[in-house]
């Protein structure tokens, strides 16, 4: 096994001796996906989603099934896997033999299942579908060794959520700077009396480098080169510290102090709530609203991110996505997974997924984004200038936290520990300068890469 897949192993086990030694000892050639004898006779797939919502599975096990369906001595064994067990359950699975067939999950799994051996690549789904149907970033995302490793379906994003009303009320437009934005945020802070202008979440565990790492795309600063694939983290030490320091001026200026702590649900719950008059979110606060708050609909806009001077393209968005990734196994079985998922790409399908969680989850394909399917959706309708401004801004251009240049387990582990949050917390309470924090997460993004 590689240094590379072994790191893949110790992460998903947390540093357990006992199950490490199990999980990443080879796996028996006589079991699951690895048995001969499976070339023959019916075939159960393993179905795994990361999506245990009811609302969200449920769509997704009854497609699969229906796709099933037309395939002769083919079935599907579905599981909802929690994030939470998901790395565990992976690596578990996988070196005894018995990991799924497809997976619906994000890219750091699929990185996480690359590394370590376990997947079959999909350039055969993704070309047979036809590959310009896709949004180009999303492929870029899942490939390595010049091959895609996973079958994007649909798109996270992040922007700017804003409140309409109280930019309304304090006079103030659409912010295209930095500078621009600090003084939209100091204008609208407490401007009705107690709303406050900018959330900046700072949630040690995932919360923190989303927040961060929009602010150092913005800024062209990188984990790794997008083109080279060459660490870069350290190559603009000054555009690293500005883009940090501007954050941490937007935080004194107008976010709650104690969003240093926040999570998402904090966030978006405040939001929702009517405390915020702007947050980065991936569009999740329209859902919150829905449940807590629909008056607010008609108060609330977006707008991407802008770059630190007006006029200027910003070097990236944050982004990322949900795929389905195909287990390594046989001919016979990685075949009847690839039509299954091939059949999950129609496009009507991929729009009744994306719909699930409208304006949060957009179709990553041009045919599913205009299918009457999608269109037709109350909240895709309420919320269109939005999400074409998302989908032509904002698709084109994201990135996920070390995965720049394509498929890398590092972002798995930047996600799996708290290190980038607590350097930004300790910044942001003034016991750590900006550009000690920068040194200070350099110096950690380092010591990931070593043990790879």
């Amino acid at each position: 096994m590689s240094r590379l897949a072994r790191s893949a192993c110790a992460l998903a086990l947390g540093g357990t001796a006992v199950l490490i030694a199990a999980a990443c000892s080879p796996p028996s050639p006589q079991l699951g996906n690895n048995n001969p004898n499976s070339e023959s006779g019916p075939i159960e797939l393993r179905f795994w989603t990361n999506l245990t919502v009811d609302e969200q599975a449920g769509v997704i096990e009854e497609q699969a099934r229906s796709c099933v369906a037309g395939l002769d001595d083919v079935s599907i064994e579905f599981e909802a896997v929690p994030f939470d067990s998901m790395y565990a359950r992976m690596v578990t699975a996988f070196r005894g033999g018995e990991g799924p067939d497809i997976m619906n999950t994000i890219e750091g799994a699929v990185s996480f299942g690359q590394a370590g051996g376990y997947l079959t690549p999909v350039d055969d789904v993704v070309d047979a579908h036809g590959r310009a149907d896709f949004v180009p970033s999303f492929l870029h995302a899942a490939s390595k060794d010049g091959q895609v490793w996973a079958v994007p379906d649909w798109a996270l994003h992040q922007e700017v959520w804003y409140r309409t009303d109280l930019f309304e009320s304090a006079g103030v437009d659409v912010p295209t700077s930095w500078p621009e934005l600090l003084e939209v945020a100091r204008a609208v802070d407490r401007v009705d009396g107690e709303t406050r202008g900018f959330a900046v979440p700072l949630g040690a565990a995932l919360v923190a480098p989303q927040t961060y790492y929009q602010f150092l795309y913005a800024n062209g600063v990188y984990t790794f080169d997008p083109e080279t694939g060459e660490y870069a983290f350290d190559r603009d030490r000054d555009a690293a510290v500005e883009a940090t320091q501007y954050m941490l001026d937007l935080y004194a200026a107008a976010s709650p102090p104690e969003a240093r702590t926040w999570g998402w649900n904090e966030f978006r719950t405040a939001f929702a709530g009517g405390d915020l008059a702007m947050v980065m979110d991936f569009g999740a606060v329209v859902g919150m609203a829905v449940e807590q708050n629909p008056e607010l609909l008609d108060h609330i806009s977006s707008f991407p991110l802008p770059p630190p001077v007006s006029g200027a393209e910003p070097g990236g968005i944050l982004g990322g996505g949900y795929y389905y990734m195909v287990g390594a196994s046989n001919p016979r079985r990685e075949a009847a997974a690839k039509e299954v998922v091939g059949c999950l790409l129609q496009p009507d399908l991929v729009a009744e997924r994306t719909n699930t969680r409208p304006v949060f989850a957009l179709p990553a394909t041009r045919s599913a984004a205009e299918s009457p399917t999608y269109t037709s959706n109350p909240m895709v309708q309420r919320f269109a200038a939005e999400i074409e401004t998302i989908r032509e801004v904002e698709l084109p251009r994201w990135y996920r936290y070390g995965m720049e240049a394509g498929l890398n387990p590092l972002a798995g582990q930047i996600e799996a520990t708290t290190f980038i949050g607590d350097h930004l917390q300790s910044a942001a309470t003034g016991r750590i300068t900006a550009a000690e924090a920068v040194d200070a997460i350099d110096a950690d993004l380092r010591r990931l890469i070593r043990e790879q």
